[in-house]
């Protein structure tokens, strides 16, 4: 059973692929279509690591989709409108992850206002602000060519940005498992009062946790100007951070069941993706795709809270 908690998810992962492979040999198993698959997931797992890391400290971001926007609109609005390099692009866009992360920390942190409550706030703003700046119209001119081709080329065959994105992951999994610092969060989120009593430093945890999101938000906004070859003002929703979203929580129900971790997360982003293109190669209707991730959040909150309940033998609201 053991066993079957940790790596069930992996082993479904192997059976779609399978199923699929007999179902659409031409289509479905192909090196191209494993390539967009991989290369489709490689922004939703930066997000998924800008959503993890508030999570692990027991809060929850809804600004990240957002942020996340607004950070590759002021990288495209760098490059297209002032005519500066890609790196100052690059550091604008960060800088803007990080003053946003850094406020939604402070608010969540020092004045008590509740993380969803807080952050759907922010998404707002944010919102406000891309639309008054765009007026809904995407920036695709005078972008750095290093970056708009991102998105076609690869190292070794493989897709750079899921290179970008891999070496994003094992950063986040090093901070999480390996430092003081993301042993400090995942005791904040597991028991905050507990934590107190030991002197951790809980609000600047916390804060911290919000900060690195935000960064993480700009650096998937960097990468989706690679991966559109434009900034596209209508990334900046819920829509678009849902599958991540059905990642982090389904991947806490895998590898280290009950627990916010890379590793689960990165299988379920990989059985999302392949999932869903299995789905849309087979014909199966846009719609289709909505329904499978927010049926996936559902099982996977609902799943992970049994674990969590049998590990600490806490008693759910429903017992």
């Amino acid at each position: 059973m053991d066993l079957l908690e940790r790596y069930g998810l992996l082993g479904l992962l192997v059976v779609v692929i399978v199923v699929f492979s007999i179902w659409l040999p031409d289509t479905f198993a192909t090196a191209a279509n494993f390539r967009a698959v991989v290369t489709t997931q490689a922004v939703g797992s930066v997000v998924a690591m800008a959503l993890l890391l508030p999570l692990v400290s027991g809060r929850f971001d809804v600004s990240i989709g957002a942020t996340t926007g607004m950070c590759a609109i002021a990288a495209a609005a760098t490059m297209s409108r002032y005519g500066l390099s890609l790196p100052l692009a690059v550091l604008v866009a960060v800088a803007v992850g990080l003053v946003v992360g850094l406020f939604n920390g402070f608010v969540v942190s020092y004045l008590g206002v509740n993380s969803i409550i807080g952050t759907l706030g922010t998404t707002t703003v944010l919102g406000g602000i891309i639309a008054a700046y765009t007026h809904g119209t995407p920036i695709s001119d005078g972008l750095s060519p290093a970056l708009t081709n991102l998105g076609t080329t690869g190292l070794l065959g493989v897709p750079s940005l899921f290179v970008i994105a891999m070496v994003i992951c094992v950063a986040c999994w090093y901070i999480l498992t390996q430092t003081p610092f993301g042993r400090r969060l995942f005791a904040v989120g597991s028991n905050l009062a507990a934590a107190r009593l030991t002197g951790l430093g809980a609000r600047t945890l916390v804060v911290s946790s919000f900060t690195l999101a935000g960064v993480l938000a700009a650096l998937a906004g960097i990468m989706q100007i690679g991966a559109q070859g434009s900034a596209d003002p209508q990334v900046a929703g819920i829509p678009f951070i849902l599958p991540s979203m059905a990642a982090v929580f389904l991947g806490a129900t895998t590898i280290h069941p009950g627990r916010y971790n890379v590793p689960g997360t990165i299988v379920a982003l990989l059985f999302l993706g392949t999932t869903v293109s299995g789905l849309a190669l087979a014909g199966a209707s846009p719609w289709v795709t909505d329904v499978f991730n927010g049926s996936a959040i559902i099982a996977a909150i609902a799943i992970s809270a049994q674990f969590r309940r049998r590990r600490t033998g806490e008693l759910d609201i429903g017992s």
